[in-house]
């Protein structure tokens, strides 16, 4: 099985051991980190190499940096001589992410929306709205998602001439 994407291209470059143990180290990097690599170019004077960590289950993600420098650690154990230049990719919550039955209840009690108005808004059955806002049935990435997005609506809607991404601190100049 093929854990480093690409690393065909290291063939003539590395011994064949070494690929194994490349390989192995990587297995490693995603089963604990939830990070996995591609090669992008290698030829015997550079390797480019992209790095991406996935939804972390393991704990907090990583930060570029250490992106970096546990892709060029574990690369330089086998590849010796040859310079890694890696590209990052860093994991990036989703923005549902923070959706929870708290944050739900909090929604609700400022902006002034009942149970039955979510309802006749989405069409979803009551019992599972009110399972989600109780804690009592676990939401999936999608359920969160449409809860984020009732609610963006729901701003838009009493004030539709802010957006959330627009900077509103006073300019001095």
């Amino acid at each position: 099985m093929e854990i480093i994407k690409n690393i065909y291209k290291l063939v003539g470059i590395v011994r064949h051991i070494d690929l194994l143990r490349l390989e192995e180290g990587a297995k490693q990097c995603l089963t604990q980190f939830d990070i996995s690599f591609e090669i992008i170019t290698a030829r015997s004077s550079a390797l480019k190499v992209k790095t991406r960590q996935w939804k972390c289950t393991s704990g907090q993600p990583l930060e570029i940096p250490k992106l970096i420098s546990l892709t060029q650690d574990l690369f330089d154990r086998f590849i010796t001589g040859v310079p890694v230049t890696v590209y990052p990719i860093a994991y990036t919550p989703a923005v549902a992410d923070e959706v929870e039955p708290d944050w739900i209840s909090d929604k609700m009690l400022n902006m002034g929306v009942t149970l039955k108005d979510i309802h006749q808004d989405t069409g979803v059955d009551r019992l599972n709205l009110s399972s989600w806002i109780d804690g009592l049935q676990p939401m999936s990435q999608d359920v969160k998602a449409m809860f984020f997005y009732y609610f963006e609506s729901i701003q838009l809607r009493k004030n539709p001439y802010s957006s959330p991404n627009t900077f509103n601190e006073p300019c001095y100049n």
